[in-house]
């Protein structure tokens, strides 16, 4: 399963569009087992606020572990994966 972030919303600044893709990864995350991969194909950026809703949201219903181990992320920058990464870490030690 692949969820294209392009197909939801135009980009990946605000957490309007980050709680869009949420609902999405969250259905899916949900429905299906296994990984999915999420494809920020076309976008160069993204900010904390996006990030914070689109996937720190996901750490109320699955572990860091869980995550870390079923979502993939594919087709983005560094800064795109620097700043996942970073506020899933703080997220989850702060939920621990």
């Amino acid at each position: 399963m692949v969820i294209r972030i392009r197909e939801f919303v135009s980009g990946a600044n605000t957490s309007e569009e980050g709680e869009i893709v949420f609902s999405h990864l969250s259905d899916k995350l949900g429905k299906q087992q296994g990984e999915i991969v999420v494809s920020f194909d076309g976008i160069q950026t993204a900010t904390s606020s996006f990030v914070n809703a689109a996937f720190v949201e996901l750490l109320m219903e699955l572990s860091y572990a869980d995550l870390k181990a079923r979502l993939r992320i594919v087709n983005s920058t560094r800064q795109i994966n620097e700043m996942i990464k970073t506020r899933l870490a703080r997220s989850s030690v702060r939920a621990a």
